[in-house]
């Protein structure tokens, strides 16, 4: 099933992720790392709450998982990320495209923070394998 690219722009409800103390504490133990800040690639978490959830969610796009390769992951930083701070995570469908059997889906979440700053940009791109 082809996806459906009169989608691209379509933004998702944004959501709120707090960046609680615990959670970041297990992150960092698990990648292994040394500090008391917040690990820069903790972004990816609210990333994955607000952009793939919403996308493999959404019946009008037309996403299958098992057909889904992760390809490139970019970040642009305002400033690191702060223990104790709740940032809001929105994905938009930046871009789809097709090349033969394979399909592209860019997705773009703005983490800002309370005062609606942005904090961390987060661009990935998803592979999604066709039909052979």
């Amino acid at each position: 099933m082809a996806l459906n690219a009169q989608l691209v722009g379509k933004t998702y409800p944004p959501i709120a992720f707090p960046l609680e103390a615990e959670r970041v504490e297990l992150f960092a133990a698990v990648i292994g790392h040394e500090g008391d800040d917040v690990p820069p690639t903790f972004a990816t978490a609210p990333e994955l709450a607000a952009g793939l959830r919403n996308v493999l969610a959404d019946d009008e796009l037309g996403l299958d998982l098992s057909r889904v390769l992760h390809a490139e992951q970019e970040y642009e930083w305002g400033r690191p990320l702060t223990i104790g701070e709740t940032l809001t995570a929105e994905t938009t469908i930046a871009d789809i495209r097709t090349k033969g059997a394979m399909s592209f889906v860019t997705l773009r979440t703005d983490l800002r923070d309370e005062a609606s700053q942005t904090v961390v940009v987060a661009t990935s791109t998803l592979l999604v394998r066709g039909d052979a």
